[in-house]
This record gives structure tokens, sequence and C-alpha cells, in this order.
């Protein structure tokens, strides 16, 4: 899958324009606790806040978004064999625009197992994917396909941003790793 026919924009955003942007977005596209599998959404516009210990995932084709925000306390998250299933029962995997961004993670071992899960997941996949991993503080994220944007939010980016520092810089201070797939842009 590495001829994406688009690019995802990736836009880190302070916490007041992120507020803005989900308010355009239906309420029943946002992923919420407990953060399982089955908690998942599938639509043209999705997001979810408070990206801690958890891996959020979202997976798009840039017509619609599999966004799945994953707790390390919840025994069922562990076992990816499941998310495979879920994902080939609500996406054509074999779709040659898919691309990703994994968001989340803290350096705990049930934390980074999911994390290097979802890393593992999708290089068997083939999807390509950027990477915003262990945020300094929670990290919220919407995406909005008529625009192709995925929009990053947390109180470090916010605090960045107010201070005038690049989109790229407040990304890379506010995430222990930052890794941007040639199929995406910042």
């Amino acid at each position: 899958m590495t001829d994406v026919s688009f690019t995802s924009h990736i836009k880190p955003v302070t916490c007041k324009d992120f507020n803005n942007i989900v308010t355009t977005i239906p309420r029943e596209k946002f992923v919420s606790f407990p953060w399982t599998i089955e908690d998942s959404k599938l639509g043209k516009d999705v997001f979810t806040t408070n990206i801690c210990d958890c891996s959020s995932c979202l997976i798009t084709n840039g017509q619609e978004a599999m966004l799945m925000h994953l707790s390390p306390m919840q025994e069922s998250n562990h076992f990816f064999n499941n998310v495979l299933i879920f994902l080939r029962n609500h996406l054509d995997l074999k779709d040659e625009n898919l691309q990703a961004i994994i968001v989340g993670s803290k350096n705990t071992k049930k934390s980074i197992d999911i994390y290097n899960k979802f890393v593992e997941l999708l290089n068997k996949i083939g999807i390509p994917f950027s990477e915003l991993k262990n945020g300094k503080t929670p990290t919220n994220i919407a995406y909005k396909t008529n625009s192709d944007e995925i929009y990053v939010s947390n109180l470090t980016i916010d605090k960045l941003l107010k201070k005038e520092n690049t989109p790229q810089s407040a990304l890379e201070k506010s995430f222990e790793k930052v890794n941007i797939a040639n199929t995406d842009t910042l």
C-alpha cells in the first residue's frame, strides 16, 4: 500500500480550536470510555479525548475513518486478533488508499504492549502510518474527511503554539517520538 493517492495533514491546534472543531462532529462519532475495540467509531468525522497511557489508532482512506482508542487496563484489548477481525469487518484492508496514525502510550509494560501491537499490525497489513508516541499530557485527536486533516491537541501543544512555536516544534516537544509518514504532511 505504498501508492496512497492523497495526503493527510496532521495539524497541532490549541485546546480552544480543538473544542471548536469537535462541536461540528456528531457526538455519536466520539470514541469514549471504556476504550475497547467495540467502542471504536467509523465515520467521515471522528474524535477522541484523553489519550494518556492508552493507544489510539486512526485509519482512513480519505472517504471515511476508523478511530480506535484502546485502554491498556482492559485485558481484551491486548488480544490483537480481535482487533484484526474488527477491522476486517469494518474496512477493506486491501484498499490501496489506507493510511494511519498511532497516538499515545506511556512507558509501562501494558501500555507499550498495545502500542507495539498496533505498529506490528499496520506493518503486517501494509498500511503506512505516522506516530505520535508518549505525549507529555493527555492528548485529543479528531479527523475531518472534508479537509483530510488530523487535529492533535493537548496542554503542551496549546502552550507551545501560544508561545508561537511552529507546529512541527510543538509536536516534537509534546511527544517522546514523532514520526511522520511519507503519506502525511505537517
